[in-house]
Order: structure tokens, then sequence, then C-alpha cells
């Protein structure tokens, strides 16, 4: 699979952005569809692009970019839009990626100490 080139007015470049969530100790993500349209909501009202939602029962995965917003505020409705769905942990990972294959990505979880099989 090739990577995508973005070119925006502000230049261009390759990637994006990636946010993982996990719930607190023990705790299950409850009603994953209807997350998943929550998060389709934030998709097309924000606008992003190339966007890829992984729920699994303690994780959440988002892949996406965007070229009208910055991308930490993507974040931070999100984290308000999920609250009621699970007990999240405290910390999540955000990190800016170049490649948002899952080979590409797996490897950068890694490298924080993420036990990506374990979600």
């Amino acid at each position: 699979m090739m990577r995508k080139t973005y070119k925006f007015s502000s230049g261009i470049y390759q990637g994006g952005f990636l946010y993982v969530h996990r719930t607190d100790f023990g705790s299950k993500i409850t009603n994953k569809e209807e997350l998943r349209n929550k998060l389709k909501f934030i998709v097309e009202k924000m606008k992003l692009i190339d966007v890829t939602i992984k729920i699994y029962d303690t994780t959440l995965f988002f892949f996406f970019t965007t070229s009208s917003i910055a991308p930490i505020e993507v974040v931070y409705v999100i984290q308000k839009r999920i609250a009621y769905f699970a007990e999240w942990d405290k910390e999540y990972i955000f990190s800016s990626v170049y490649d948002l294959q899952e080979e590409y990505v797996r490897k950068d979880l890694e490298r924080f100490g993420f036990k990506y099989n374990d979600g």
C-alpha cells in the first residue's frame, strides 16, 4: 500500500495523528456501535480526513488527518463525547505518525510500551 500525500494550503505532508485510549482497570467499553456513531459524527462535524476507528473491549484507536483544526482539539472533543462509554484511564497516547498503516502504528505503540495485542 502506498502512503498518501496530502496537499493543503499550509503545505504538503504524509501521515496523520493517532489517539489511543484504554479503559481503566477492568472496565470495558459499552455500546460500541453507539460510540462508533458518536465518533463518526465528530469526523463529519470537524471535517477530518482519512479516518480509521477501531474499538476493542478495552481500547479505542482513532487515526485521522486534518487540515483545518488543531489536532489536539480533536482529542479534546473526543474525550468529552466518550466519557460515559467506559471508565477511561487518565493517561492516553496522542502522537503524530508518519504512516497510518497498522504495522507501522504497531511499532510506534510498542516503542511507547503499549501492548497492542492486549486491547
